[in-house]
């Protein structure tokens, strides 16, 4: 670490990690250890966060359970523009 608390990684553990470029990380000091984690992060945009919430998460994963089990319907335009207007949308 430098004077300033920059630390630099070597470039055998960027390429482990596949970081290119500039990065960001979440730094977590162990308890009870003189230890650091950092997980490198991704930053999003707020108005994007609501598709990284634990119920959007969910609601994809049992989408995707669905599709694979066959349990999907197609619709038509006309069939979509119906359940949009049944939703006041």
């Amino acid at each position: 670490m430098n004077r300033t608390g920059r630390i630099t990684l070597p470039s055998s553990l960027r390429k482990l990690l596949r970081l290119e470029g500039e990065a960001e990380f979440e730094v977590e000091q162990l308890d009870g250890e003189d230890a650091l984690v950092l997980r490198p992060v991704i930053t999003i945009r707020r108005d994007d966060a609501w598709a990284y919430s634990p119920e959007h998460i969910e609601r994809m994963r049992s989408a995707r359970e669905d599709s694979r089990a066959g349990r999907v319907r197609r619709l038509s335009e006309e069939e979509l523009d119906q359940l949009l207007e049944g939703r006041g949308g």
